[in-house]
């Protein structure tokens, strides 16, 4: 069974000790944590990841 995805955006926390806090409550629970460094946190993010795969999958 794959582990559940939780996203997590590195600007929305204002030191790094927080970000880190915030991500390992999430990882010892059991799940796969990906980071965004930038970006605006309330777009959908399933948008975001199919333009992301559209625009890597255009450049190959």
């Amino acid at each position: 069974m794959r582990k559940p995805t939780y996203y997590l955006w590195r600007d929305d926390f204002s030191s790094q000790e927080e970000f880190e806090a915030e991500r390992k409550k999430y990882a010892n629970i059991g799940f796969r944590v990906v980071t965004f460094l930038d970006g605006n946190s309330n777009i959908n993010i399933h948008d975001g990841i199919k333009a992301l795969i559209k625009n890597h999958w255009d450049s190959v």
